[in-house]
Parts: structure tokens; sequence; C-alpha cells
């Protein structure tokens, strides 16, 4: 790998406020994110989040109003991504069960004690029968972590993306159950990406702090 090229994919991506609606990502490019976001890390391997991938027009006009932080991002992207946490994750979950034995494959002698040592993290370290906002919090950072990746990877691309966090929460998972494509019951919204080609190139320069500033050693 070069490393100089990587770096330089870093310094390309930004946050692109609005994309240049007649150019769409290639299919193999897509499957390429996918497979990104597929082999992102995740707590226990759990893969704890689903990702719509939005083309509709008219869904995306429908939530619109309720993403203030997407208004030119969600008409020009080639495609939006939806990042969905799955709350069904505890050890008597049939999403845990499916994950952890079918998966996984983890063999019959090691069940018990990985279901064990999974059950221990969310109940003493997670606490997440103590507040679901706990929950939510350990399920969101999985998804972001996937984020990270996958934007990364769309850059060294040349596929330009905006992370979206400007949302109506609640609004806008209305619109997703609405459409079948969100319950609430298994699913929290967690965060959207808009993925296309940049319109225009960025008013401004790149800035960052310098490294002394963001990296400490312990030696």
């Amino acid at each position: 790998m070069n490393k100089e090229l990587i770096r330089s994919s870093y310094c390309w991506r930004h946050a692109c406020k609005e994309f240049d609606a007649t150019k769409k990502i290639s299919s193999e490019d897509l499957e390429f994110l996918y497979d990104v976001i597929s082999l992102s890390p995740s707590s226990f391997g759990l893969q704890a989040f689903e990702v719509l991938v939005i083309e509709n027009k008219d869904l995306l006009n429908e939530l619109l109003p309720f993403v203030w932080g997407g208004q030119k991002q969600l008409p020009t992207a080639s495609q939006t991504f939806v990042f969905l946490t799955r709350k069904d994750v505890r050890i008597t979950d049939d999403y845990f069960k499916h994950i952890v034995v079918e998966v996984q494959d983890t063999p019959a002698e090691m069940l018990e004690f990985r279901r064990n040592l999974i059950n221990d993290h969310q109940l003493n370290a997670i606490k997440i029968d103590a507040d679901e906002r706990y929950l939510n919090d350990w399920l969101a950072k999985q998804a972001y972590i996937a984020l990270g990746n996958v934007m990364s990877a769309a850059a060294q691309i040349g596929i330009d993306s905006c992370p979206i966090e400007g949302f109506v929460k609640n609004e806008a998972t209305n619109v997703l159950v609405k459409h079948g494509l969100l319950d609430t019951a298994k699913h929290d919204l967690a965060v959207m990406c808009s993925f296309g080609y940049r319109k225009s190139e960025p008013a401004r320069a790149k800035t960052r702090k310098p490294i002394n500033e963001l990296i400490r050693v312990v030696s």
C-alpha cells in the first residue's frame, strides 16, 4: 500500500455540501462500499446495525423536511445510507442467537462461555438494563465505526460523502416506519451519510490543528 496515496485521499475528502446529481456511483463501487461496511469491526462481532441504501426520490423528498442537515445532499446524492442500530442484541434475542450461533459458527463447547462473556459486558460494563440510552449509545458507536470506514474507503476510490446528524429523529423514524423500513422494537435511527460526486471544489482548504496538539504519546 502506498501511504502517500492513502494520505492524499484523506486530504481530498471533505463533507460534500452538494453533489453533481447527474453522476451516479457504479454498482461495482457500491458493492465495494457494502463490503467495507460488512468488514468493519464491531463489538464482539455482533454487527448490531443495518444500513438502508436509499435511492428512491419520493422517499428522500418525504424525509427532506426532517433532515435539516441534508437539504442539498439528499436531493443530489447518488445514494444516501441510513444507519439503523439493532436493539435486539441481548443473549435471549433471536438476532443474538443468529449471529453467534449461525453467522459466527461458535463451537458448541464455547457457546455458553461466549454468551456469559457478552452478557456480563452488556449488563455490567455498558449497563444496558439501567437506561436504554446506554444501550443506544453503545450500539451507535458500532455504526459510527462502520461509517468512518466507508467514508474513508469511498474517498480512496474518488467518491465523495457527507455524514448527516442534523435530522429530527422522531419524524425521520416515523417516515421509515410508515414505509416498513424500520421496526422501533428492533431498530434505532443512528446516523445518515450521502454519497456521490462533488458538484464543485470546497471553497476553503482543509484545516486541522497540529499533530502535537492532537496526539499525546505516553511512554
